[in-house]
């Protein structure tokens, strides 16, 4: 575990992937057998430093392929390493207003985003206003069921990264003193985020029905546990990967969720 200034900057905005590693190769494996991505139109909300776009940009055209993050600085750094993707399709901006317009996506997708975010209400509600009708929203995000806190946690006046044990499994009380900073979600927590998302607001007079056309959870790729100990490394990930097929899935580090826009 590492200690860090409170006021580190990922530990409030979230750690942006700088590779597309196996871990995430692994769970874009796992999408390409649910989701169709040829030739739609997509956006990565949350973007980082574009490691997705890059994917994403082999199924369909660049100018296609949209992202969104609230961190000028990963914007930049996604425009700079691919400058395929023009300024109009890479915006600055909170999750819970985006400068989209309504019904443009077919798909929208978040990795690791929501946990994140001021509102998640307001960000899947915006999810529903700029996808189309037909369209998928496609999230992963930290499930309770993991015993392991991902994001560190703060104790003082200090932020500490590194995986924090049981911390998900406390009462929401005691996981808030340390854990202000992130959340984790059971499956009923998940599904009434997305459920209050779609009701009835008398701001824009709209409701959208959807259906949760997957739901499921995903272990890590344990790519650090591989390089470390390698072929013990890939036994035991194989082992553990295999609970995915169990109902042992429960305890994956992150949902899986396809959401369709009826």
């Amino acid at each position: 575990m590492k200690s860090l200034p409170e006021s580190t900057k990922f530990a409030h905005l979230g750690k942006p992937g700088t590779a597309f590693s196996k871990g995430f190769q692994r769970r874009l494996d796992i999408l390409k057998t649910l989701v169709d991505f040829k030739d739609k139109k997509i956006l990565d909300l949350g973007c980082g430093e574009g490691v997705w776009l890059r994917q994403f940009a082999k199924f369909t055209p660049a100018e296609n392929v949209y992202g969104s993050d609230i961190d000028p600085e990963s914007i930049q750094k996604a425009l700079d390493q691919n400058p395929e993707f023009k300024n109009f399709n890479l915006k600055v901006g909170p999750a819970e207003s985006l400068d989209f317009a309504d019904n443009m996506f077919d798909i929208v997708f978040q990795n690791e985003v929501l946990e994140h975010v001021v509102d998640d209400v307001k960000v899947i509600r915006e999810c529903f206003r700029v996808l189309k009708t037909g369209g998928k929203i496609i999230i992963f995000t930290p499930n309770k069921g993991w015993p392991f806190e991902t994001h560190g946690m703060f104790l003082g006046k200090k932020y500490y990264w590194g995986n924090i044990p049981l911390l998900p499994w406390m009462p929401k009380s005691i996981y808030k003193k340390f854990a202000p900073h992130v959340r984790n979600y059971s499956n009923i927590d998940l599904v009434e985020v997305i459920d209050r998302a779609s009701r009835y607001s008398e701001l824009d007079q709209q409701n959208y029905e959807y259906s949760i056309s997957y739901h499921k959870h995903v272990f890590p790729g344990f790519d650090g546990m591989v390089a470390r100990f390698g072929i013990l490394g890939k036994v035991i990930r194989s082992l553990i990967l295999s609970l995915e097929r169990t109902p042992f899935h429960r305890f994956g580090i992150s949902h899986l969720m396809i959401v369709e826009k009826l």
